[in-house]
């Protein structure tokens, strides 16, 4: 059996494949080869791949791969072309869900503090060699201290509820938008035709939306309009679902106290981007799902997963249905 692997490099370490986990997987199945898609020899084997596991896939490379029968993700996010050509082919598909909850989780919370107290407004004061406090009688009026806000979670999947968890024990208002219609106690739900108005009022917008013809670039001016002026928008999910000129544009007009994105339409961000150029957006290079304990959770589940396709049992994290939220 062979595995093609494109995790031997990434832009960020932590998901690089070790050399730890490969001698685990070798001792226990050592009738199969591992494959580096960087390496000649997988173009050249690539008609006897049987199982692809890594994010870089696309259906060009699947097309090219006649016996492939499983694509397991090491991230939560699936290219939803990917996901319906593998449905239609019967390809099993696996991914990472729940792995970087929590670690996405902290971010969250990490920027909400930040804006809602300012701390994003000292780094502007250090590097312009203003740090005193005198200098924070600028900013005093928008300082918050986030018990009792009102949060809309755009999304309110696994990381959504964790965050959501810490909300309530700060007796904070929880909204949601949500595709299915099961009720959620402690949490008022909104359809994603009702954004707009659910924009209204919040204190914090959390955006854990995934990139569809549906979301694509949905946050744009008609919605920035309709966030309270005191308000904060934070994207943690898909850099395409907002539009970034209406963003800035918004950011100007002053919709809204600030920005925090830790995803952007095109990464890595360029140097000259708008978006680096307001001392109330923080933007971070798309960092918020890392975690020390990756490797733990993904040998773990590619490892049983693994036994069980050898022995044509259902694996666990299959996706089939259309990405939802």
């Amino acid at each position: 059996m062979k595995i093609a692997c494109d995790l031997f490099t990434s832009s960020i370490k932590f998901q690089v494949i070790t050399k730890a986990i490969l001698k685990k997987i070798k001792k226990k199945f050592p009738n199969i080869e591992i494959i580096n898609t960087k390496n000649k020899k997988f173009l050249k084997q690539i008609s006897e791949i049987n199982i692809y596991w890594g994010n870089r896939i696309d259906v060009n490379l699947i097309n090219k791969m006649p016996n492939l029968k499983w694509i397991h993700y090491g991230s939560t996010g699936v290219n939803t072309k990917v996901l319906e050509i593998a449905n239609k082919k019967g390809i099993i598909l696996t991914n990472s869900r729940r792995f970087f909850d929590e670690a996405v989780a902290s971010t969250v919370m990490a920027f909400i503090f930040m804006m809602a107290r300012g701390v994003n407004f000292s780094f502007y004061l250090k590097n312009n060699k203003k740090l005193k406090r005198d200098f924070y009688n600028d900013i005093t009026k928008n300082i918050q201290n986030v018990f009792g806000q009102k949060i809309l979670f755009v999304g309110f999947g696994g990381i959504a509820k964790k965050i959501a968890k810490v909300c309530k024990a700060m007796n904070m208002k929880i909204f949601a938008i949500k595709k299915n219609k099961i009720q959620i106690k402690g949490v008022k739900l909104y359809s994603i035709n009702n954004l707009k108005k659910a924009a209204k009022g919040k204190d914090y917008i959390v955006n854990l939306l995934p990139y569809t013809d549906e979301t694509k670039k949905i946050f744009d001016i008609t919605f920035f309009s309709q966030m309270d002026k005191n308000s904060f928008f934070i994207n943690a999910g898909r850099g395409e679902t907002v539009n970034e000129v209406d963003l800035v544009n918004a950011i100007k007009r002053k919709f809204f106290l600030g920005a925090a994105l830790d995803v952007v339409e095109n990464e890595p961000i360029q140097t000259n981007s708008n978006l680096l150029k307001f001392n109330n957006i923080v933007v971070t290079p798309h960092i918020a799902g890392i975690t020390n304990d990756y490797w733990t959770k993904q040998y773990d589940l590619f490892f049983n997963n693994l036994k069980k396709f050898k022995k044509s049992k259902k694996l666990q994290n299959v996706m089939k249905n259309e990405i939802g939220y």
